[in-house]
């Protein structure tokens, strides 16, 4: 989260101008994707000077300017947290980026779609407040929170904005139940995962914007889900499913034992006794 009046953030154009003038600043300059960049195909960059880097940065009179953008900003915020701030202006107000790859996950996404369109980000770009950001997890949790049975979950506990769904990591992914895998089925999950990735390689001159609409999904695209969601329904049943409420009800059923397996390993707490 920047919270820096729009100062440490970039278009296209202002990313362009500023390379013009200050090409030894580039390192400093980063891609940032949120829901609506990632979905739709958008590219904004930001500002990244770390603290070692301020006096170089701020001889150049663009970014001088930007920094006192900042600043200003944050010093007439009436929060007490943004006021404190204002003396770090290079730096955006909530900080949670690692440099290494990331699996986005939006925050946002329209209820019209059958899946939420999540991908991976290079460690370069920076995933803004406005979507989630997974780092150092296997490749087979693509294919597990991109399934029918992750969607049907996510509906279930998750929020809505409007009428779109709204993810959130702490309820829906950090909650959602997923059993003990063998390296087999996740060696499984990893090549549909990859197919998923695959046909939209194919479909590159497409958003997933466009890709995800349930009226111009490409056939492969949507077989490949469906192999996805054939795998992911194994983990949890050997029949298979013919409703939602069936999935549904089995995850909740494991999420119960999950919890309840947790509960019984947790250290007893010690009652206080009361002398007299």
């Amino acid at each position: 989260m920047p919270n820096d009046g729009g100062n440490l953030i970039l278009s296209d154009a202002e990313k362009d101008d500023l390379m013009a003038e200050a090409p030894q600043l580039k390192s400093y300059v980063r891609g940032l994707s949120g829901s609506d960049e990632f979905i739709k195909g958008k590219t904004r960059w930001c500002l990244v000077i770390p603290d070692e880097g301020l006096a170089e940065a701020t001889k150049v009179a663009v970014i001088e300017r930007r920094l006192e953008g900042v600043r200003a900003h944050r010093e007439n915020s009436t929060e007490k947290s943004t006021q404190a701030m204002a003396s770090t202006p290079n730096r955006f107000y909530f900080w949670a980026h690692e440099e290494a790859e990331s699996l986005i996950v939006p925050a946002t996404s329209s209820e019209r779609r059958e899946y939420i369109p999540i991908g991976y980000l290079g460690p370069e770009t920076v995933i803004s407040n406005s979507a989630n950001a997974a780092y150092g997890v296997e490749p087979w949790v693509f294919s597990v929170i991109t399934s029918r049975s992750h969607m049907v979950w996510m509906k279930a506990v998750g929020g809505k904005m409007k009428t779109d769904y709204r993810y959130s990591g702490t309820i829906i992914y950090n909650n959602f139940p997923v059993p003990p895998l063998t390296e087999a089925v996740k060696e499984q999950l990893v090549v549909a995962a990859l197919r998923v990735l695959d046909v939209r390689e194919y479909h590159c001159e497409k958003t997933l914007a466009e890709l995800y609409d349930p009226d111009l999904m490409p056939a492969d695209l949507r077989a490949a889900h469906a192999m996805v969601d054939e795998l992911v329904d194994s983990i949890y049943s050997r029949r298979g499913y013919e409703t939602d409420e069936q999935r549904l009800s089995d995850l909740f059923a494991m999420y119960e034992r999950m919890t309840a397996e947790e509960a019984a390993k947790a250290p007893a707490k010690k009652s206080r006794s009361t002398k007299k």
